[in-house]
């Protein structure tokens, strides 16, 4: 099964569980492509947030993702931040370019998982993997849920996967999430 990783990131974290999805499906023997949605912002913000230019150099070095490029694919993954609890402009711009394939159904039966990355449990993350999902919903695509008992003693939504990074975007995806993505992999994609 072809597989498409999407994201968006500026502080690096929805970066880091887009590699860690990468990598768990090259470690299984599976086929999967990385892409990164267009952010014309990224190194002016990489100034603003020092957070950001810890991995700014490894994100812009991924090229960016056209739907052309992602059409032969069964899955897709989408990852971004959460911004007020929606998804970012940056990706809600991306989702928003998919409108031509749309009327001709070309994402139909495509299935699709989600994950975002948000500052704390009361920013909105939840909203953030549900407008992923809607956006899934309408494309026709076959939403994936994460089954609640995939990592013992670890709360993890069935709409998606979510990291906190705190205020300041600068805590990273620790050892639990990286191995909820890694089992997801391996047992569910």
């Amino acid at each position: 099964m072809k597989t498409a990783i999407i994201f968006h990131s500026v502080c690096g974290n929805t970066y880091l569980m887009a590699k860690a999805f990468y990598e768990s499906f090259l470690k299984n023997g599976k086929e999967v492509e990385i892409y990164r949605v267009w952010d014309e912002n990224l190194e002016e913000l990489s100034d603003q947030f020092p957070v950001a230019k810890e991995y700014l150099e490894e994100i812009m070095n991924i090229p960016i993702a056209k739907w052309e490029n992602i059409l032969d694919k069964e899955q897709i993954i989408l990852g971004c931040p959460t911004y007020y609890g929606n998804v970012s402009a940056e990706m809600k711009a991306y989702m928003d370019t998919a409108s031509e394939f749309w009327s001709e159904g070309k994402l139909i039966g495509k299935r699709l998982t989600v994950f975002t990355s948000a500052g704390s449990s009361e920013g909105g993350g939840h909203l953030c993997l549900q407008a992923l999902n809607t956006f899934g919903q309408h494309m026709g695509m076959i939403l994936q849920s994460i089954p609640p008992n995939l990592v013992p003693n670890e709360n993890i939504p069935a709409y998606g996967m979510i990291h906190y990074s705190g205020e300041l975007g600068d805590q990273r995806p620790g050892e639990k999430l990286l191995c909820a993505v890694d089992k997801y992999v391996e047992k569910y994609l």
